[in-house]
């Protein structure tokens, strides 16, 4: 702040070393060589709807969707869908990066399977309402 400051009066010093930046950049490094994949695409924060009443006929057929209890298929929802015959109890994800770690995340279904498909019920929604408006 102080260097801003001081510019309007035409006063230009170069930068001195500046700790916080240098353990930054030295922590920046430090973690770098545990990423190990390709970054992802980050969608678009913006409103999909172009107006009130797009948005208010997508919650609409959402509405639709969650009252007649639609499961869209394609999401690992589905009985047909899973290697056994009932929900996983459990996912098994790999950690670590020299020394590869099992650890297992509970998937309790009245916790997770509940989200999960609320979550594809809008997800699969939304894609085909943005899909029909495209048309």
């Amino acid at each position: 702040m102080h260097f801003l400051g001081q510019v309007q009066f035409g006063v230009y010093q170069e930068p001195e070393d500046d700790p916080v930046a240098d353990s930054v950049d030295a922590i920046t490094r430090h973690q770098q060589s545990h990423v190990n994949h390709e970054a992802v695409i980050v969608p678009s924060h913006r409103n999909p709807f172009q107006n009130n009443e797009e948005e208010i006929t997508f919650f609409i057929g959402l509405r639709e969707v969650l009252a007649q209890d639609i499961t869209p298929s394609n999401f690992g929802l589905t009985p047909i869908e899973w290697d056994s015959e009932e929900y996983l109890a459990f996912e098994t994800i790999r950690v670590g990066c020299r020394v590869a770690k099992e650890v297992d995340i509970s998937l309790a279904e009245p916790i997770w399977y509940s989200r999960a498909c609320l979550w594809c019920q809008a997800l699969s929604a939304l894609s085909f309402y943005l899909l029909s408006t495209e048309l």
